[in-house]
């Protein structure tokens, strides 16, 4: 019986951090308008596998706020609540990071090349990942600091790539951002990953560091918890269509 009960113990545990988090996800699904069943049971109609892709890490720490906030803490921070809340629904999920690196082979000679290399892996990872949709999470910046808002860019090689950033754009602006009156932009070559990937892709810049207002509401961990779960949400609904 002694050793029976460190599992039974854990099993609790678990069980009880379950519904923790569940009661949490609805909680959030309620104040955007969602119900439960949307969060812990939305339907998928095929088979279908998210690359997450936090953008920057490492050396390269993207946008940086005047409060010192950087780009790369945040995109990790968010996409690994966008992945929990997917991994809950039992979707598949692929991550490009999941710690403070830079995706480069330190085996090689990788000096003027980091940035290169970083996105080739990246670039890698989605296409030997089998019926994936990519969805790559940054932060903005521009030397004006009044401009603010997310607005999603999408891959011209694949339709089903600017529907899924409609949907994010809309339900973000919808239930979180009502000001916000961006609209959905078709990559250039200038985006390396989105120019390049043939499946599903879509590059979110969640909001600009440069503005410090939106900068500190990025920084508040509640906020990003609202603006996950409304990726999160749709992501499930774009695949729906």
């Amino acid at each position: 019986m002694r050793t029976k009960m460190p599992f039974l113990l854990g099993f609790l545990i678990f069980l009880l951090v379950f519904a923790l988090i569940s009661a949490a996800f609805c909680g959030l699904a309620q104040k955007h308008g969602a119900s439960t069943e949307d969060v812990l049971n939305h339907p998928s109609p095929a088979p279908f596998t998210v690359v997450l892709d936090a953008g920057h890490g490492g050396e390269d720490g993207g946008a940086v706020s005047a409060s010192g906030i950087y780009e790369k803490d945040l995109n990790l921070s968010l996409t690994m609540l966008v992945r929990d809340l997917l991994v809950a629904n039992g979707v598949n999920v692929v991550m490009t990071r999941e710690t403070d690196v830079l995706l480069y082979d330190r085996n090689e000679d990788y000096q003027g090349r980091k940035k290169a290399l970083d996105l080739a892996a990246r670039r890698k990872i989605a296409e030997e990942t089998d019926g994936a949709v990519f969805v790559s999470i940054h932060m903005n910046s521009y030397p004006l600091p009044q401009y603010d808002g997310l607005q999603v860019w999408y891959s011209p090689n694949n339709a089903h790539s600017k529907v899924l950033a409609e949907t994010i754009q809309g339900i973000v602006c919808e239930q979180l951002q009502p000001e916000n009156d961006r609209q959905v932009k078709q990559a250039t070559q200038s985006i390396y990953l989105l120019h390049h990937l043939k499946c599903p892709a879509v590059l979110v810049e969640c909001g600009f560091l440069s503005n410090p207002t939106e900068a500190e509401r990025l920084n508040d961990p509640e906020y990003r918890e609202q603006l996950a779960f409304l990726i999160f949400l749709s992501i499930m609904e774009a695949q729906s269509r």
